[in-house]
């Protein structure tokens, strides 16, 4: 009775990399579809779609605030730079981050380390609410994030949250929610009301 056989002359070679080095691998030769970007949460790689014109509306009044207070210090505002967030071994974008010039100035600087964040922000999305509300707090907490700005867009006419003192075991033991149109004051180092009326 005719069929196949293997066999097998050598033991395969172990493979030594952990699902952890594997994972950071795929991430890093990952390329997005353009206009999207790819994190490292909970375990896994996660790709988010473009931002919306009404994303980007809030996004640039958070800019046109920010800088003023921002500028002085030589302290940059921007998006699209990854974060390596070392207690929970994530890599992730924030919608908005605040960060000293020098960070910025190499070429070669990728991927900034959390200890150099002074504040993020992430802006919510139907796809993104979640990540936002939960399991980004709860990451930017464990790697000391100093403050957690979340514009929920999705939380009835929209909210804007903010999360501070991080207690350096994973929480935040300060939190403060306003509803569009209500002042937020942001604590030291910035100590200034961010305006909320135009986020309507």
């Amino acid at each position: 009775m005719g069929g196949l056989t293997m066999v097998a002359t050598e033991s395969p070679k172990p493979d030594l990399k952990s699902d952890r080095d594997r994972l950071w691998e795929t991430w890093e030769s990952l390329e997005p579809p353009p206009g999207s970007r790819a994190e490292i949460l909970q375990g896994a790689i996660i790709v988010s779609p473009t931002p919306t014109s009404g994303h980007n509306l809030v996004f640039s009044i958070l800019i046109e605030q920010l800088v003023p207070n921002t500028q002085p210090r030589r302290w940059a505002v921007t998006n699209t730079e990854s974060i390596k967030l070392p207690a929970t071994d994530e890599a992730v974008i924030p919608d908005l981050i605040v960060v000293p010039k020098d960070t910025l100035r190499s070429d070669d600087e990728w991927l900034i380390s959390s200890e150099h964040v002074r504040l993020v922000a992430e802006i919510t999305s139907p796809s993104t609410r979640h990540r936002d509300l939960v399991w980004k707090r709860d990451s930017y907490a464990g790697s000391d994030i100093p403050i957690y700005l979340i514009v929920d867009r999705y939380d009835g006419d929209g909210t804007v949250t903010m999360y501070h003192e991080p207690d350096g075991h994973g929480r935040y033991l300060e939190r403060k929610t306003v509803r569009y149109g209500q002042p937020l004051e942001l604590p030291s180092p910035f100590e200034f009301n961010l305006d909320t009326k135009e986020f309507t």
